[in-house]
């Protein structure tokens, strides 16, 4: 029975009835303080932090029945009379967010921290975990906030009020428009909206890995008070489609389903209900009884494609796909030169195999959308999305629906890294939407995130080099297996790049690259930041310093010797295979200011004390800004009645600044001061086409779109009388030549032989990345994309059982990098304008990552070179991430895994 409680939130006085079991995190959403933010609902990430009383808790795991009588405060409450709280303040000045969706508990739980040295702050803030910023800004912002040096004139500097009315422009560290909505709660993600009427949608997910469906009874749980429809694959149209967010031709294969009569993985999906509640949801799906007919399943790539007689995907309806009863659903065969001669040449040859894990994005906003129809028809997606028009097309598409009667949009978006430039949630809400009539919302659990979205693609990559005895490359061979799981969205073109990337980055002579991208009976795999890059740089950076090693030459000689230079076309496969150039060129001075900030002497031994050993490792890595041609991207840019400009774009910030760094770029063009330029983004209705966010696009393609259409604006103002009415101009853009960018990366490590442990001591990474349009938010995305790598390197896998079931589906098990894991970082940026890009910029979201793993990985080989107290040491290699403790001490000792 519910309880009546009488209590305050931000000093306003509330009476409610309240069922046991609410968690005081649903409470406050529920009265509309949505500056509260869901994430985990296990009290591990500190996103729902409030003060119960002046002290911080974790709202989602607090019983809402202990409120009573009792005064809450939320973030809303800490700015007061329109100026910021100096916590909020310093936040906002150090920019100590990207996305933001940590931000109002991050501030909340800073606000009561005493002063600490920077160690102490850092162990206490691992309770509040961020994805996008790497902790570094997060740092800076709560020690400027505790400086008993900071002037009140600085702490109110600027009120929630204040335009952008300084004349700021390309290159100018500008805060983020969204700034101050973040810091005060008051920026507005998909969730933070409940439509009158509004129904909720939880699916009924297979506990099987491979079945098929022989029935499926849902009666009892049609008869729930509150059940509004279920829905089976009886109720839905067959129609094929792929759930990568990509421009039409799509490359992927076309084998996913509303509903299907078969189940593929652990977490597919069965049936779906919509109700009055997410409880009664969630109740009416434990009362669906399903008929499985088990099948054969096989989580192994390798034996799913060489040794299987399971096909997983044996529906006729399904196309695209590369041999189905091999179940690859994709592959890449390219070669150049004669391999086998060049291993002829070769004084010595080697020849390694590295496992990648299969690892999760874990942006902190779920994958969440509300869906409605407008009194005219007009059927409205609100998403978190990377790629608002792709699912506009996609859902006209299977419902066979007006495309122009689809509005897909996303709000603020809680960041994404790849998994949201996938269509996960719309589809079935949409469904829900136009079978009921009624507002549907789907907000996936973290548990849903973690076994039933995507990550990134497992690999096993075989790569056999051929080098002459002075360094210089004259033969490799690649071959990747790819796991796509069970469905193939994304699966070819990652593997395609995963070796393309690495491969291509170094010349050689004779080149081949095999890849496949295999089906199994686990989670599918898809986009995630880096896009196989990050696979194939570890694989290839790995073996590079290992090469290095036998013929005693310098490790970054020998990288030296090989790298592509500037006029180099990337020799693998034919010149229709080529999508990528040498624009600007700024490596080595990326490696002259690592080596120097790391104070890098070739041939300094390791430093040794006790069982601890330091030593220093090298990366390189390379990564395209953006699709040449396929990546179209339109603006329109408008001259306002009252003197102020309108940027329409239809690209979305998913945390990165973009819609900052597009008005600069405008700004810079028509000499006015970003707050002069309003901006509207990511909205099918209100904005032009943009594919979306991803493959390091946004400021190469559609900010250079953004300042044709600001130039051709201009010149038309010069040449015409101004008007009382509105002038406008609209470009379209797509880029001739993806040019590439490049990143340099050096670390130190502590290694203990005696207990295997890691601990990176520093970490620098030199970016030549063209123009930094506004040089904070690219420091930002290093921080985080290195961070990243942290977590890829020493401690982030997804843990699959024999049935392909994720063991480790909580942020507890699963382990994210804390504040306290996260050494000093320095990141150099390296600016030689590129000639391709706008105002000479380049992509850089995603090549910050990279490099970190492999980095890390030669440190400890360098580190353990003369680790004379273990007689194994001096042979220590890593072949497998992540490079855990364990690991570590059974490599060392020659234990077996």
């Amino acid at each position: 029975m519910p309880e009546q409680l009488k209590f305050q939130v931000n000093n306003q006085s509330y009476t409610e009835n309240c069922h046991p079991g609410t968690s005081l995190l649903s409470l406050l959403r529920q009265l509309g303080w949505f500056g509260v933010h869901r994430v985990c609902d296990s009290g591990d990430c500190g996103a729902c932090t409030v003060w119960v009383n002046d002290t911080p808790i974790h709202s989602c795991i607090y019983p809402a029945m202990r409120i009573k009588n009792q005064s809450v405060t939320t973030i809303e409450r800490l700015s007061q009379n329109g100026e910021l709280a100096p916590m909020q303040q310093a936040f906002l000045e150090a920019q100590g967010f990207q996305c933001g969706f940590c931000t109002p508990g991050m501030i909340m739980s800073a606000a009561k921290l005493p002063e600490l040295s920077e160690d102490e702050l850092r162990l206490a803030l691992k309770g509040n975990l961020c994805r996008c910023t790497g902790y570094q800004a997060i740092i800076e912002s709560i020690r400027l906030s505790q400086n008993s040096q900071l002037s009140t004139e600085a702490i109110n500097c600027v009120s929630l009020h204040s335009p952008l009315s300084t004349p700021h422009s390309v290159g100018e560290s500008i805060p983020k428009q969204d700034g101050a909505a973040i810091v005060t709660g008051k920026a507005s993600y998909t969730g933070d909206i409940s439509p009158p009427g509004l129904l909720h949608l939880k699916v009924l997910r297979s506990p099987h890995p491979h079945a098929r469906i022989c029935k499926i009874d849902t009666q009892e749980a049609k008869a729930l008070p509150g059940v509004v429809a279920i829905f089976t694959h009886e109720d839905v149209p067959r129609i094929p489609y792929t759930t990568a967010g990509h421009a039409e031709p799509v490359p992927d294969p076309l084998d996913h389903y509303l509903l299907d009569n078969k189940v593929r993985f652990v977490g597919d999906r069965v049936a779906a209900v919509v109700a009055e509640s997410v409880t009664i949801a969630e109740q009416a799906c434990q009362l669906i009884a399903v008929d499985y007919e088990i099948l054969p399943h096989i989580i192994d790539p390798v034996q799913a494609m060489n040794a299987s007689r399971v096909v997983i995907h044996d529906e006729p309806e399904s196309s695209q796909i590369r041999d189905r009863n091999r179940n690859i659903a994709g592959q890449i065969f390219l070669e150049y030169g004669d391999l086998e001669q060049g291993f002829v040449e070769a004084d010595l040859i080697v020849e390694n195999t590295y496992k990648l894990p299969a690892v999760q994005h874990v942006h902190l906003e779920p994958h969440i959308t509300i869906s409605w129809l407008e009194p005219d028809g007009t059927l409205v997606v609100r998403s978190s999305t990377q790629v608002p028009f792709h699912c506009q097309r996609l859902l006209s598409q299977i419902f066979n629906f007006p495309q122009d009667k689809i509005r897909v949009y996303k709000a603020q978006l809680g960041g994404g890294f790849g998994n949201k430039q996938e269509i996960l949630s719309e589809d079935l809400c949409v469904l829900a939407t136009l079978r009921t009539g009624k507002p549907v919302q789907w907000e996936f659990t973290r548990k849903e995130e973690f076994t039933a979205t995507n990550s990134r693609h497992a690999m096993t990559i075989k790569i056999k080099s051929g080098v002459k005895a002075d360094g210089t490359l004259v033969a490799q061979d690649m071959e990747i297996i790819g796991n796509t799981g069970a469905y193939g969205n994304h699966g070819q073109t990652v593997v395609f790049l995963s070796g393309y990337i690495p491969l291509g980055l170094y010349r050689c002579p004779n080149k081949r690259l095999r890849g496949f991208a295999v089906y199994t009976n686990t989670m599918p795999a898809g986009a995630f930041r880096g896009y196989g890059a990050t696979q194939g740089t570890f694989a290839m950076e790995s073996q590079i310093d290992e090469i290095a090693q036998k013929l005693n030459i310098d490790p970054i000689e020998i990288r030296l010797k090989n790298l592509i230079r500037p006029g180099d076309v990337i020799n693998l496969g034919k010149s229709e295979d080529h999508f990528n150039l040498i624009g600007s060129y700024a490596v080595l001075e990326c490696w002259e200011k690592v080596t120097q900030s790391l104070g890098y002497v070739p041939g300094t031994p390791p430093s040794v004390e006790g069982s601890r050993c330091r030593g220093v490792g090298f990366a390189v890595s390379m990564q395209g800004s953006g699709l040449s041609k396929i990546h179209i991207a339109k603006v329109k840019l408008s001259l306002l009645a009252d003197g102020k400009y309108e940027l329409r774009t239809g690209s979305v910030d998913v945390g990165t600044g973009s819609d900052t760094t597009l008005r600069q770029i405008a700004a810079e063009v028509l000499g006015v001061s970003v707050g002069d330029i309003y901006i509207i983004s990511g909205d099918t209705q209100e904005t032009p086409f943009d594919a979306g966010s991803y493959a390091s696009a946004t400021v190469y393609i559609s900010g250079q779109a953004v300042k044709l259409a600001a130039e051709k604006l201009r010149d038309r103002l010069k040449n015409e009388a101004l008007t009382c009415g509105e002038i406008s101009e609209e470009i379209t853009y797509a880029a001739d030549e993806s040019t590439l960018t490049f990143a340099v990366q050096g670390v130190e490590v502590e290694v203990d032989i005696e207990t295997g442990k890691i601990q990176v001591l520093r970490c620098v990474q030199a970016i030549d990345l063209g123009k930094a349009i506004n040089p904070r938010i690219c420091h930002g995305q290093a921080t985080g994309g290195i961070a990243m790598g942290i977590g890829y390197a020493l401690s982030e896998e997804l843990l699959f059982d024999e049935q392909g079931c994720i063991l480790n589906p909580t942020l507890r098990e699963y382990r994210i990098p804390t504040a306290a894991d996260m050494p000093p970082i320095e990141v150099i940026l390296i600016e030689q304008a590129d000639p391709h890009g706008p105002y000479g910029a380049k992509g850089v979201g995603e090549i910050t990552t990279n490099c970190t793993a492999p980095a890390i990985v030669n440190a400890i080989r360098a580190a353990l070179a003369i680790a004379s107290r273990n007689a194994h040491a001096t042979s220590c290699r890593l072949y497998q991430l992540p490079m855990t403790p364990e690991r570590v001490w059974r490599q060392l000792n020659n234990s077996s895994p």
